[in-house]
């Protein structure tokens, strides 16, 4: 499944951003999220039966990722995501992740990826990604 689709299958609204981790030497950023749902069909429609909980959604193949902000750590609601498009065999995305602290100052950190692949991880289960 192409990345443009498969994230189309998923469900991230009222998730929150738990934390990232930024894999340089395997190329992968990992965004850990509390809840990953799927959707299928035209919506969501609250279907759980693949929901993913404490899991990560992964991208593969990384060769760019950017903060703006810079300087805020991701550490609660998902936001928008947008696809940017296509650019040989990679694929750029921006993804919003909310970031709250101490003195109640809160925004969105728009990260901007791009990479070459994209799935879903369970905890635990590093090599049995989920790719459609």
């Amino acid at each position: 499944m192409k990345p443009d689709e498969f994230l189309k299958t998923i469900y991230l609204g009222d998730r929150a951003c738990k934390g990232l981790v930024l894999d340089g030497w395997n190329e992968e950023v990992k965004i850990h999220i509390d809840a990953i749902s799927r959707v299928r069909g035209d919506a969501w429609n609250f279907h759980t039966a693949e929901d993913v909980d404490d899991g990560f959604l992964v991208f593969e193949g990384v060769d760019h990722i950017s903060f703006d902000p810079p300087g805020r750590m991701p550490n609660d609601e998902i936001g928008n995501i947008e696809f940017l498009g296509y650019e040989g065999d990679r694929f750029t995305i921006m993804i919003e992740l909310g970031a709250a602290d101490e003195t109640t100052t809160y925004g969105f950190i728009k990260t901007t990826i791009r990479a070459r692949a994209v799935a879903i991880e369970k905890p635990g289960e590093e090599d049995a990604r989920i790719r459609d």
